[in-house]
């Protein structure tokens, strides 16, 4: 194949001039218009169906037949209260796994389909399943209008998503319409702030038990930064990495595969230093085939419950 013609700096001109800024495939464009409208469209008929209805169980029910009858209905009710259909899926996941009482009668747990717990459900499934039987459609509709009550949810969600789990949504009010819209439109900025992120929580934790590290620093002869070097990289006796993951990808599979690498360049270069994983998140509790394969790289694991955090000031003190 020819060489382009054009230098280097030519290059760069040319993707400058002829930037498009923003991809715009028409075609897609007017197929996702016309499903935004026509979830628009289900909420309106949903609204009608719900006006002048007080009592929250007739409600509820109207939401049920709604979820059931309608293609895009549970969709639709996601929408109102700005959950993701990934992160309802999540939601499942933990449902079938965490075995608690108040939980369990809140959904109807005993009306799930028997599937193994370790294979997580596809939306097309569970949207099939949520049309089909009437007792999961009950159940998954507590779980949207009732979820925040339960003890067991607000231990383990975050407040940002348990505030979406309230009866407010079903009755279309300003407030609740407004409260909808500001956690969609300021759920990057939730997950990127620096305070709420796993890594800032260690850092936070070391500093506070007077312990040195290096934060997200290159350890000589180590083939990728690491989260931490304790207490610093000329001469590390703990290197810590974190991986917390709500969603799923193909990318843990890669991530498993470079904390192998790394786990072999440590052990080659400073065969007397402990490596250590914090690993935690419902995805990986999705993902246990590349879970299995990322642990073996650590010495010992840890999650970020506060035991666990313990347990890790515990094996520190120990090495330090």
């Amino acid at each position: 194949m020819a060489p382009s013609a054009l230098t280097d700096k030519g290059k760069t001109e040319l993707v400058l001039k002829r930037n498009t800024f923003f991809f715009n495939y028409h075609a897609f464009e007017e197929k996702w218009e016309a499903y935004t409208s026509s979830i628009t469209n289900l909420l309106l008929l949903l609204k009608n169906e719900l006006e002048g209805k007080n009592a929250i169980q007739e409600k509820k029910q109207i939401v049920t037949d709604f979820v059931r009858k309608k293609q895009d209905g549970l969709s639709a009710v996601l929408a109102l209260s700005s959950i993701s259909e990934e992160f309802m899926l999540r939601l499942i996941t933990f449902i079938r796994n965490i075995d608690d009482s108040d939980l369990n009668n809140l959904v109807n747990r005993n009306s799930f389909p028997q599937t193994p717990s370790e294979k997580e459900w596809s939306k097309k499934y569970l949207f099939k399943a949520v049309r089909n039987n009437k007792s999961l459609a009950e159940g998954i509709v507590n779980l949207l209008f009732e979820g925040f009550s339960i003890t067991i949810l607000q231990q383990y969600l975050p407040l940002f998503e348990l505030k979406k789990l309230n009866f407010n949504k079903l009755d279309f009010s300003t407030e609740s319409l407004l409260d909808s819209i500001i956690r969609l439109a300021k759920k990057g900025s939730y997950k990127a702030s620096g305070d709420n992120d796993p890594a800032g929580l260690l850092k936070r934790y070391l500093t506070e038990n007077n312990i040195n590290y290096r934060a997200n620093t290159i350890v000589p002869n180590i083939r990728r930064k690491v989260d931490f070097a304790i207490p610093n990289e000329e001469n590390p006796k703990v290197v810590v990495e974190s991986s917390y993951e709500v969603t799923t990808s193909s990318a843990m599979g890669d991530k498993a595969k470079t904390e192998i690498e790394v786990a072999t360049d440590i052990r080659r270069h400073y065969p007397r230093t402990a490596f250590i994983g914090f690993v935690d998140g419902v995805g990986w509790y999705v993902r246990k085939s590349d879970l299995e394969r990322l642990v073996s790289a650590f010495d010992d694991v840890f999650t970020f419950k506060q035991t666990e955090l313990e347990r890790f000031l515990k094996y520190l003190s120990r090495i330090l």
